[in-house]
C-alpha cells in the first residue's frame, strides 16, 4: 500500500509542501546538520569530563543529574513562550545562553570549571523544545509533521554518528583539544537556533500581547514587568506548576499519554547507570567495541529509520507508535542479560543485537517524544504541551538513575535488566489501552 495520500494518508499521493512549509524546511533541514554537530559533542560530554579533565565519578554523576534537572525548566520556558510570545527573541537567547556560551570552554582549566559551564548550558537547554514544537505546529500540516521532523531527525542523527566518531579520534589524539572542539560546536548549536528563529510566521497569526521594540541587536521589552514583591515572585514560580496540573486534570488523555512516557522513561533511566558498568567491567569490552555498539549500531538506526517512523506516526497516531516502540525496547535489557549469561567470549554479538533492538525502538520513541504531544494540544498550545512533556524528563531523569543504582546495589545487574523489561512492557500495554480509549471515545478517526 502506498504510504502517502491526502489528509488521511490513504489512497492518493500526499500533496507537495506548501510555500510556508517549503520556506520552513529550507531553514530546518540545513539547520539539522548544525544540530547534529552540536549533538555529537553533547553525547560525549561525560567522556570529556572523565578522560580530558579527570573528573571524579561523583562529579560526572552530578553533571548527568543537572542535565536531567534542566529539562524540568521546560515547564517554565514553555509557559514563558505561551504567555509572552516573541519566538524569535526567545530562540536567539536560547542559542546564546544554551549553546554559544560554550565558547568559554577555551578558558576552562579543570573539571569543576567545566561543570559550572555545563550547568549554565543545562539551565537553558530545554528552551529549544517548546519553541521548536511551536514552529512545527504553526508551519506544518498535522498529517505531515512527523514526516518532516523525521527528515530532520535522520539528518541530525546521521551527522551526529559520523561526527562523534571523528571527534573521538581527535580527542584520543589530543585530549586537551576539547576546548577548541566545544567552542566550535557551541557556535554550530547557536547557528541552528538562529536559523530556527528566522522561520516564517503564518499569515494571520495574532500579534504578541507584550509589546517589544529594538533597543539593541536583540529585542527587549518596551514595558517593565512590574516591581519584585515576594508574593508576586511566588505566584510567578507556582503558576506554571498550577497550569500544568490543571491541564493534567482536564485533559485525561494527555495525562495518560504522559503516564506511559513516565513508565517508559523510568525503565530507560534505571538502565543508564548500570549499562556502562556492565559493558566495561563485567564484559570487559574495549572502547572500539563500546563505540561500535553505542554509536554505530545504537544511533545509526535512529538516523536511518527516522523518516519512516515519522510517516508511521502521521498515519497511525503517536500512541500506536509508542505501544510498538515500547514493546520493542523491552527486548533491549533481555538481550543484555543474555549477553551477561553467555560470558565474555560469546557476549559481543548479543551486545550488538541488544543495541540493534534499541535503535529500532528508539527511532519510534524519538519521533513521538519530540512531536507526539501535539496530537493532544489545543490549537496554538503545542509548544506549551511539549514544555510540560519535556519537564517530566527532569523528574524521571533524577529518580530513575537513583532507583536503578539502588536495585543494582541490592540485587545485582540482572534485577535491573528485568525491572526495565517489566516497565517497558507495562508502558506498551498501557499505550495500547490508551489507543482503545481514544477510539471508543471518538477522539481519533476510525481510519487512523
Amino acid at each position: 500500500m502506498a504510504d502517502g495520500a491526502g489528509p488521511t494518508g490513504h489512497g492518493t499521493r500526499r500533496p507537495p509542501p506548501t510555500p510556508l512549509e517549503r520556506a520552513t524546511l529550507r531553514l530546518f533541514l540545513p539547520g539539522a546538520v548544525l544540530q547534529g554537530l552540536w549533538w555529537s559533542g553533547y553525547l560525549l560530554i561525560p567522556y570529556v569530563l572523565a578522560k580530558s579533565l579527570g573528573a571524579s565519578a561523583g562529579l560526572i554523576t552530578l553533571s548527568a543529574i543537572l542535565d536531567n534537572l534542566g529539562m524540568f525548566l521546560a515547564l517554565y520556558w514553555g509557559h514563558l513562550l505561551a504567555t509572552r510570545g516573541q519566538r524569535r527573541r526567545y530562540l536567539v537567547w536560547a542559542g546564546i545562553m544554551g549553546r554559544l556560551v560554550m565558547v568559554l570552554t577555551l578558558l576552562v582549566q579543570d573539571a569543576v570549571q567545566m561543570s559550572v559551564l555545563l550547568a549554565v548550558v543545562y539551565t537553558f537547554a530545554a528552551m529549544v523544545y517548546p519553541a521548536q514544537n511551536s514552529i512545527f505546529e504553526q508551519n506544518f500540516r498535522p498529517t505531515l509533521r512527523g514526516r518532516y521532523f523525521g527528515w530532520g531527525t535522520g539528518i541530525q542523527n546521521g551527522v551526529a554518528v559520523l561526527a562523534s566518531l571523528g571527534l573521538g579520534r581527535v580527542l584520543d589524539h589530543d585530549p586537551a583539544s576539547f576546548r577548541v572542539v566545544y567552542a566550535a560546536l557551541g557556535v554550530c548549536g547557536f547557528l541552528y537556533l538562529f536559523l530556527l528563529s528566522r522561520a516564517p510566521v503564518p499569515a494571520g497569526t495574532p500579534a504578541d500581547v507584550t509589546p517589544f521594540r529594538l533597543r539593541s541587536p536583540f529585542p527587549l521589552p518596551a514595558l517593565a514587568v512590574g516591581p519584585f514583591r515576594p508574593g508576586r515572585i511566588w505566584r510567578g514560580v507556582a503558576r506554571p506548576f498550577a497550569d500544568a496540573m490543571r491541564i493534567y486534570r482536564e485533559d485525561r488523555a494527555f495525562n495518560w499519554f504522559e503516564a506511559n512516557f513516565m513508565t517508559y522513561g523510568a525503565a530507560f533511566m534505571c538502565l543508564s547507570p548500570v549499562v556502562p558498568v556492565f559493558l566495561a567491567d563485567q564484559l570487559k569490552l574495549n572502547y572500539a567495541e563500546i563505540s561500535t555498539a553505542r554509536v554505530l549500531v545504537g544511533q545509526s538506526g535512529v538516523a536511518l529509520l527516522a523518516p519512516l517512523m515519522g510517516r508511521v506516526m502521521d498515519r497511525y497516531h503517536p500512541v500506536r507508535l509508542c505501544a510498538v516502540a515500547f514493546l520493542v525496547l523491552a527486548f533491549f535489557p533481555v538481550a543484555l542479560d543474555a549477553a551477561g549469561v553467555a560470558g565474555i567470549g560469546a557476549a559481543l554479538p548479543l551486545v550488538y543485537l541488544a543495541f540493534a533492538v534499541y535503535t529500532v525502538g528508539m527511532a519510534g520513541v524519538n519521533i513521538t517524544w519530540n512531536v507526539g504531544s501535539m496530537a493532544f494540544a489545543p490549537p496554538g498550545q503545542g509548544g506549551y504541551y511539549q514544555g510540560i512533556h519535556v519537564a517530566m524528563v527532569g523528574i524521571r531523569g533524577t529518580i530513575g538513575p537513583l532507583a536503578g543504582y539502588a536495585v543494582y546495589e541490592l540485587w545485582g545487574l540482572r534485577a535491573v535488566f528485568w525491572l526495565a523489561f517489566g516497565l517497558f512492557v507495562a508502558a506498551a500495554v498501557s499505550s495500547a489501552a490508551l489507543w482503545r480509549h481514544l477510539r471508543r471515545s471518538g477522539t481519533v478517526g476510525a481510519d487512523a
